[in-house]
């Protein structure tokens, strides 16, 4: 059993929040007291527990109201609960939707011990499920998430499309290449175009380059004015190829900022995937980061395939 799983027990027997103490010590898990609803709700405060083992008939407060008040507080609302009493007090006592009744359950009085830590178990490990799921909610709500000003993907899908890349490199043979591009004389553009400038320019570059990509490929806004792209079923030479025609592409292009026609460069630097490599695409991207560099040092408008 995991130790420092955080149990508060609440009853206004001592005697019992003794036993029950004792019990869930004994299988290695944290337990704090609370003889009354209402310290029961103040020690929440202090500490959100991991589960909690209520007493359905208490005075002040009985168990139904500080569930209830529990699942008004968003910081308690999903904290399973286990609740002591008969089966009849809990049905006259407890109103809540059948599709909400997962995150409790109840042991009846005079409890067995090894019931009680079997449903104890058995609500920690939904809860543990149930966390799990809205990570993974929370994690397709960020990889949905677009650049605002380019609408490109964000940096996160990026790095869990270059994950499933790898892999696929790995287990079947398909190549690809990373292309990192980044305007040249950025310095002097965000000079002579101000802010405002320099956003709808980057907007418009970042369209054009959209243009020369396949519906397979995926590109993101990874730094100020960078933009990594994970070219799929691409070895170097049709990295080459796409990177030329985004480069010759944007060469040629008057940007219209300002009511003002802009023309602007942009350097390119390619890497392919190989076996060596990691699998978080952390090498990968580095080198063709490094060819960007190389490629700006030199005078940029240039594609550079790292070797």
């Amino acid at each position: 059993m995991e130790t420092g799983t955080h149990i508060l027990v609440v009853d206004d027997d001592q005697s019992l929040t003794l036993v029950l103490s004792e019990v869930l010590k004994s299988a290695s898990y944290t337990v704090v007291v609370a003889h009354d609803g209402f310290k029961a709700i103040a020690a929440c405060k202090v500490r959100t527990p991991d589960l909690i083992v209520l007493d359905i008939n208490m005075p002040l407060m009985g168990g139904a109201e500080v569930m209830n008040r529990l699942r008004a507080d968003d910081r308690t609302r999903d904290v399973p609960l286990i609740f002591l009493g008969s089966r009849d007090q809990a049905n006259q006592s407890i109103n809540i939707a059948d599709d909400d009744a997962s995150d409790y359950d109840i042991v009846l009085k005079p409890f067995d011990p090894r019931e009680l830590l079997l449903r104890v178990k058995g609500q920690l490990k939904q809860k543990e499920l149930r966390d799990k799921l809205k990570e993974k909610e929370q994690l397709l709500a960020n990889l949905s998430l677009s650049d605002p000003l380019t609408d490109l993907k964000s940096p996160i899908y990026l790095q869990e499309f270059l994950k499933t890349a790898i892999r696929q490199s790995r287990r079947y043979g398909i190549p690809f290449t990373i292309a990192v591009m980044e305007l040249d004389n950025q310095q002097a553009l965000k000079t002579s175009l101000g802010k405002e400038g320099s956003d709808k320019l980057l907007a418009e570059v970042a369209r054009h380059l959209s243009t020369q990509m396949r519906s397979s490929d995926v590109a993101a806004r990874t730094a100020d004015i960078e933009f990594t792209v994970v070219l799929t079923v691409t070895d170097k030479e049709g990295a080459i190829e796409f990177a030329e025609r985004a480069r010759t592409l944007i060469q040629s292009t008057d940007f219209m900022i300002k009511n003002q026609p802009v023309n602007v460069t942009v350097s390119i630097g390619l890497c392919q995937f190989v076996e060596n490599m990691d699998n978080e695409g952390k090498i990968v991207i580095s080198h063709a980061q490094a060819a960007l560099l190389q490629g700006h040092e030199s005078g940029g408008n240039v594609t550079l395939m790292a070797e």
